[in-house]
Order: structure tokens, then sequence, then C-alpha cells
């Protein structure tokens, strides 16, 4: 499921239990609106079982301030989901500043600092070993 303008895209991809975003370019509230919508269709297909999220962010450039605000809501919607683990790769430092912003707003409980990674690979053995560890809690 892909979404873009002239400026930016964001896709989803589904690999079992972990949903990736994928960003590119400059967002707007619009493409995070369409991205809400389908990130929420692939939430329900999981039919409340534990699931992982995982932000590919390394090509995105900047979000607009409508467009934070669309994330904060985001959050706040996907809150109670059942989601175990998020992971997070950026290659800016303004993104990642926005990102805290989005955090705050969204009032989430997410230690960004702690679930940052350079790579996939990386963020997706973080992700599993945490819903591996939700289902033998369980």
């Amino acid at each position: 499921m892909e979404f873009k303008n002239h400026y930016g895209s964001v896709s989803i991809i589904t690999e079992g239990s972990i949903i990736i975003g994928q960003f590119s370019g400059n967002i707007n509230a619009r493409l995070v609106n369409n991205f809400a919508t389908g990130l929420k269709k692939h939430v329900s297909a999981l039919a409340g079982r534990p699931w992982a999220y995982i932000s590919h962010s390394t090509h995105l450039l900047a979000t607009t301030p409508d467009a934070e605000r669309s994330f904060a809501n985001l959050f706040r919607a996907l809150q109670g989901t059942n989601c175990i683990a998020t992971a997070y790769m950026f290659s800016s430092s303004i993104v990642l500043n926005q990102m805290k912003r989005i955090i705050v707003e969204a009032e989430a409980p997410i230690q960004i600092l702690d679930c940052l990674f350079d790579d996939l690979q990386s963020a997706k053995a973080y992700v599993l070993k945490q819903l591996e560890f939700a289902e033998m809690a369980c």
C-alpha cells in the first residue's frame, strides 16, 4: 500500500506481525491521514494479536506542522491496539526532533533513544525479540 504526492511518499508493508511504514521526502497532513487509514486496516487485520511497528524513515526529510499533529493523533488512536514494540530509523536530526515532539504531544510511552536503529535488519531483530517475549508471557 503506497501513498504519494509531488513532495513525498509513504508505504506500508506487513511481514507477519510486523508493520513497516516507509517514508521519504517531505510529508504533509494528507499523506499522514492516508497512511493512518491504511495502517488502521493493517492493524485490524491482525485481529487483536500482538504486533510491532517499524518506521523506516531514512529518506524522510521533514514533516509539516499539520503532519506532526496528524501523527500525534494517530499515535493516540493506536494506543491499546496491542502494539508490543516500536523501532525507528532516521538519518536526520530534524526528523528525530520532530518525532520527539510527536511522542510528547501524543503522550506515548515511547523512549525514542532506546529504539533507534541504523538499519532495517537490526530494527526487525529488536521488534521480533519483543514480540517473542510477549508471546512467552501469555
